[in-house]
């Protein structure tokens, strides 16, 4: 993440030890990334922010339990796409449609182009949600969130090419997708 951060084992450690700004900078540091993998799984935005607030409170209670404080990362990842696939067994039942349009306002002069920038919008999220997850989440990272590949590449555990080939595919697909509907030349 920022190279200026210390890493997480030391923040750990210091948190343990009683520091309360060791958590803070964990948090900080991470906060995007587990904001955009909650979004890119359950295609919510308050939904992600509700997450998002549960996996920090989880991470907080269980890692004194955190046996190698080096595989912090992952241990969150984890933390994070369990909530987010518990969050979907409990709104299966009961998820409207509407609830997965979840869009933001275009801050436009006129109500034409307010009508036009809100329709692209929502074409686009549609689009995105309806990419295979890999995909979903590296762009919602990179595009959404502003995560750079290499983090995002330490924090999924993979290697940066392979971010770089994700968000190459998935470009080609919505690009594919958008002139299939007409919407590309």
């Amino acid at each position: 993440m920022n190279q200026e951060t210390p890493c997480d084992a030391l923040l750990i450690k210091k948190h343990l030890q009683g520091s309360s700004t060791a958590i803070a900078q964990l948090w900080l540091k991470y906060d995007r990334l587990v904001y955009g993998i909650a979004h890119s799984v359950v295609c919510s935005r308050e939904a992600a922010e509700d997450i998002r607030q549960e996996v920090f409170l989880k991470a907080y209670t269980e890692l004194p339990q955190l046996q190698e404080l080096t595989k912090f990362a992952s241990w969150l990842r984890s933390i994070t796409y369990n909530a987010c696939y518990s969050y979907l067994r409990r709104q299966r039942k009961t998820t409207s449609l509407d609830a997965l349009t979840d869009v933001e306002q275009p801050k436009t002069a006129s109500v034409e182009a307010n009508v036009e920038g809100r329709e692209l919008r929502t074409l686009l999220r549609k689009m995105i949600d309806r990419l295979p997850e890999e995909y979903r989440t590296v762009i919602e990272l990179h595009y959404f969130e502003g995560q750079r590949v290499a983090d995002i590449a330490e924090f999924l555990e993979l290697s940066g090419s392979t971010i770089k080939w994700r968000i190459h595919k998935a470009r080609e697909v919505l690009q594919r997708t958008a002139k299939i509907n007409g919407y590309l030349e």
